[in-house]
């Protein structure tokens, strides 16, 4: 998708998160499990790259377990990207 000034004008000032269609929501309840397992197998996933920081990387762990212990096709994989400096890179 192009983006165009026009289609950035309608997030200006947001923050970023509606436009990437992002979010910080966490999953927690059962419910949430379950629907996340439907949803990636309606898709047929093989696999599902979350990308952020140490909340989504923590959800990408849950999600890996869940689907694991539920046989799912699809593998969960976190990779460690951050926008708001919450994941250091230390070196010893």
């Amino acid at each position: 998708m192009e983006v165009t000034p026009e289609y950035m004008n309608k997030f200006r000032n947001m923050g970023g998160f509606d436009m990437i269609r992002s979010g910080r929501h966490k999953i927690e309840t059962p419910e949430q499990f379950a629907a996340s397992l439907k949803n990636a197998t309606a898709l047929d996933l093989d696999g599902l790259i979350v990308i952020g920081g140490d909340d989504s990387n923590t959800n990408a762990c849950l999600l890996a377990e869940y689907f694991a212990k539920h046989n799912a096709k699809c593998k969960v994989i976190g990779a460690p990207k951050t926008i708001d400096g919450d994941l250091r890179n230390e070196h010893i």
